[in-house]
């Protein structure tokens, strides 16, 4: 019997665990801080300064440089059905590109999402388009870092939407996941890694900007009740949820108790479940963040600029993701803008100015 086994762990743990597992199988092979498994290079990253470990990257190259076109003859027009071969050669390619945009390659999630969308009948413009797409990834592949985290993680995800922008019309639903470090006091920003990211179209009819958004933070949610069940399974550790929106209205809708306006069976009931969820505590965080800093945008249209998503990973900096109160303390306290304005007004509160008849330059 042969068998892949990746672990990680304390040299106390892993030591023990060795000693088990050879006194009833065989190892034929063992690699430690840089190996590969499934296709996918595992690497401790060591720092040229201080000569210890500084982060863990996940690349892909080998599977990237295998990547081939499918070969469009000369002559044919955009508009034109795929035969047989060439339905078999888009799939093909198709289906390793899907590998990788899963596991790695998380900038190339939305433009898949449109090949695969066309997979069924691709046309010869599917197969350039795809083409394009494997160009991008050979030309230019991206590789995940996890940074080491300080404290009890959370996680922090991310949800967007964008309303019938695809070219068949329907709505595209994006989702990014960070295992972050426990929030700050006075901080807006944060260190985390990606631990998992999506797009893909939203498959139910959406009548709205708001009814989108709202679908893609559901999913999320469920996504991130999977992904805790799975952290404390490995960690025993029972990780918080914190959720950041550009739909602000979201927010506040979360916190009131307005019927919504939108009489859609399905609406309504997400609405409740999400209301439910934010103040039993089961999101422990929710809150705004301006589109710029909402990472899952870029992976939902064409347009958006990836840069702020490609920083993130690259340098574990999770920027202005704590920019507002927590969600909880907002619940609890009524009159919470007299403690959250000198946060973030630049007024010099040295002099006395009031707010609800009392003076915030102790706040």
């Amino acid at each position: 019997m042969f068998a892949d086994l990746f672990i990680t762990g304390t040299p106390e743990f892993l030591e023990k665990f060795k000693k088990v597992v050879k006194s009833q199988f065989k190892i034929g092979h063992e690699d430690v801080n840089d190996l590969m498994f499934t296709g996918q290079r595992v690497k401790w990253i060591i720092d040229e300064k201080t000569k210890k470990k500084s982060h863990i990257t996940v690349e892909q190259s080998l599977c990237v440089s295998e990547l081939t076109e499918v070969v469009i003859p000369k002559g044919l027009k955009d508009e034109d059905k795929c035969d047989k071969d060439f339905h078999t050669a888009y799939r093909s390619l198709l289906g390793s590109i899907n590998w990788l945009q899963s596991r790695t390659q998380f900038q190339s999630c939305y433009q898949f999402s449109r090949c695969a969308s066309a997979a069924a009948a691709p046309t010869i413009g599917d197969c350039k388009t795809l083409n394009k797409l494997c160009r991008q990834i050979v030309g230019d592949p991206m590789e995940l870092m996890f940074w080491p985290l300080q404290g009890d993680p959370r996680l922090v995800a991310m949800p967007d939407a964008a309303f019938r922008n695809n070219s068949d019309k329907p709505s595209q639903r994006a989702m990014v996941m960070f295992m972050a470090e426990p929030r700050k006091e006075k901080s807006k920003n944060t260190k985390g890694s990606l631990i998992f990211f999506e797009s893909t179209k939203i498959k139910r009819t959406t009548l709205s900007t708001t009814v989108a958004e709202l679908y893609a933070l559901m999913k999320c949610y469920g996504t991130c009740q999977m992904l805790r069940g799975l952290i404390k399974d490995i960690t025993g550790l029972s990780s918080e949820i914190h959720m950041r929106t550009d739909a602000n209205n979201l927010v506040t809708t979360a916190s009131t108790t307005h019927v919504p306006e939108q009489q859609e069976t399905i609406h309504i009931h997400m609405i409740q479940m999400l209301r439910k969820e934010a103040c039993s505590g089961s999101i422990a965080d929710l809150s705004h963040i301006r589109t710029q800093w909402c990472l899952a945008d870029c992976l939902t249209k064409k347009s958006a600029n990836p840069e702020n998503l490609f920083d993130a990973v690259r340098q574990g900096i999770l920027k202005e993701v704590d920019a507002h109160p927590s969600f909880r303390s907002l619940l609890e306290h009524r009159a919470y803008l007299r403690s959250w304005l000198p946060t973030v007004c630049s007024h010099d509160f040295r002099h006395d100015v009031f707010l609800l008849g009392d003076t915030l330059r102790d706040s």
